[in-house]
């Protein structure tokens, strides 16, 4: 059967011979955004393949988007280039289940740089665009003021490595797509940050970049490292010392922001990220020890998870904290005040590349019953993975219990460092979505 036909709704008959068992076994081999094109050819495939496809793609749980593992090391990198594949088809892997495929022929020769929904943010040689991942509707981004990008091969680790960079020492982290855009705002709604390490521009869908005044002159410069937009507002934090710095969106002339002093100051590294509360109304900072590791240097086993071959690793506790406030309120008092969050509740945040995931995991265990790793999917922690597009300190995503139990560890996804530092795509969270077939792709009568 020509699966692509019968998801585009061209079935010629064939939607109105299908059973449940068909259905199933059409679902088991089809990627996830195949699927959901399937779900959007009737309202009686929508209903087969939401009631059980819920055991096979785990709609709305935050999954590991990333290049399948058969192009780490099967074959040299100029070798699995011109087959192309790893261009279009990816893994997604739930943390507690089977890993699925998905295609996303957009990504052609090009680099992701952020996501949000069902929105990634992609670059290649000539530009950078918005792309849906079920519809591929495609929106070219204007350039920024004197900007190019450029990719400078240079040898590492006999692999290539792809570097994006505006100007002379400047590196783009990510693309912060704060606002997506949707039909109702004729797709020009969108907000985005391009958070460099230096620099900070934010776009309005329709308009052009405008670049976010430093407080300090160059070459004293913040040290960026995680942006967000709240309320109208664009928030930083600076990775030298967890100051956040907040423009007002509103103010075409963009002045010098406020800032807000850190909530914690030690002599201890951390890696700060930003992220939205989950009613939307405050601003969270969230901070973990930067590096992770034993005393005496020596590296945990590798323990292979069965339910998607992931491989994982327990490290010893490291100090993972979360404040809020709201900034909004407290700028004109010029009180910022965190309040340290002690608990997430049915909550767990994903932090990393995509925009801030915060998923209610009501039905999963906030701890393991026998203090094992799995399941790895928890209420109640902080997920981090890959906060910038190159140059990661190491391949690992952590799991944090904001509520450990005394000697719990931290539960650490282990990928192979070989290959993977600067070539591969950094894996991102995203979350998978069965109702966009009602929202996007309208359900079609049969």
């Amino acid at each position: 059967m020509d699966y692509s036909r019968l998801c585009r709704g061209g079935g010629d008959g064939h939607l109105e011979a299908l059973t449940g068992d068909n259905i199933d076994l059409i679902a088991a081999h089809l990627d996830v955004t195949y699927t959901v094109r399937l779900a959007a050819c009737s309202r009686e495939l929508y209903d087969m393949i939401s009631k059980d496809e819920g055991k096979m793609h785990h709609w709305d749980e935050p999954c590991l988007l990333m290049p399948p593992p058969a192009y780490w090391f099967d074959e040299h990198w100029d070798v699995a280039r011109a087959s192309r594949l790893h261009d279009t088809v990816y893994d997604l892997v739930p943390l507690d289940h089977p890993r699925r495929s998905v295609a996303l022929p957009f990504m052609h020769d090009r680099k992701w740089l952020g996501a949000n929904g069902d929105w990634i943010a992609a670059a290649d040689h000539h530009g950078w665009c918005l792309v849906n991942v079920y519809t591929e509707r495609h929106i070219p981004l204007p350039s920024l003021p004197a900007m190019k990008i450029c990719y400078t091969s240079v040898s590492y680790q006999s692999a290539v490595a792809y570097d994006v960079s505006w100007g002379p020492g400047i590196n783009l982290l990510k693309i912060v797509i704060c606002q997506v855009p949707t039909k109702g705002g004729r797709y020009a709604d969108y907000k985005l940050i391009a958070l460099f390490d230096k620099r900070i521009f934010y776009l309005e869908g329709g308009g052009d970049w405008r670049m976010l005044e430093a407080l300090t002159p160059a070459p004293d410069y913040p040290n960026y490292c995680d942006a967000i937009e709240l309320g109208g507002h664009v928030f930083a934090v600076d990775e030298t010392d967890g100051s956040t710095y907040f423009w007002d969106t509103a103010n075409e002339n963009l002045m010098l922001p406020f800032v807000i002093p850190p909530p914690v100051v030690d002599d201890q590294q951390y890696a700060w990220f930003l992220a939205p509360s989950a009613d939307g109304k405050r601003l969270m900072i969230i901070l973990t020890v930067n590096n992770i590791g034993i005393a005496n240097a020596e590296v945990p086993p590798d323990i292979p998870y069965a339910a998607n071959g992931l491989q994982l690793r327990q490290y010893p506790p490291v100090a993972t904290y979360v404040f809020e406030q709201d900034p909004l309120s407290t700028a004109r008092a010029g009180d910022f005040l965190w309040r340290q969050v002690n608990s997430l509740g049915d909550h767990s945040l994903f932090l990393g590349l995509n925009y801030p995931i915060i998923a209610n995991l009501k039905k999963c265990e906030s701890k393991a019953p026998d203090g094992t790793l799995v399941p790895f999917m928890r209420k109640n922690c902080v997920y981090t993975a890959y906060r910038k597009i190159l140059h990661n300190q190491y391949p690992k995503i952590l799991r944090c219990n904001l509520q450990p139990d005394e000697g719990e560890t931290v539960g650490v996804i282990s990928l192979p460092r070989d290959g993977w530092d600067n070539v591969r795509q950094a894996a991102m969270w995203f979350k998978p979505a069965l109702n966009i077939a009602r929202s996007v792709l309208p359900l079609k009568k049969h």
